[in-house]
């Protein structure tokens, strides 16, 4: 009876850490997919910018040139 016991709490433990640790591994990857989120949002904000910089820098050449 008490080896019956033993296995129990052991399989109840072991199934307990399955489960934190596939929580666990979720809450990561929904970190990640955020941080992937706004690295994209980031890139577009500082394209934008560099394009803008860009235009403007051609027409400050162009109007020293001509």
């Amino acid at each position: 009876m008490k080896k019956i016991l033993f296995a129990a709490a052991a399989v109840g433990t072991a199934a307990s850490l399955v489960i934190l640790y596939l929580r666990k591994r979720q809450q990561g990857e929904d970190l990640i997919d955020d941080a992937k989120d706004a690295v994209k949002k980031s890139t577009g904000t500082m394209r934008k910018y560099m394009r803008k910089a860009q235009a403007e820098a051609n027409g400050i050449y162009s109007n020293a040139m001509g």
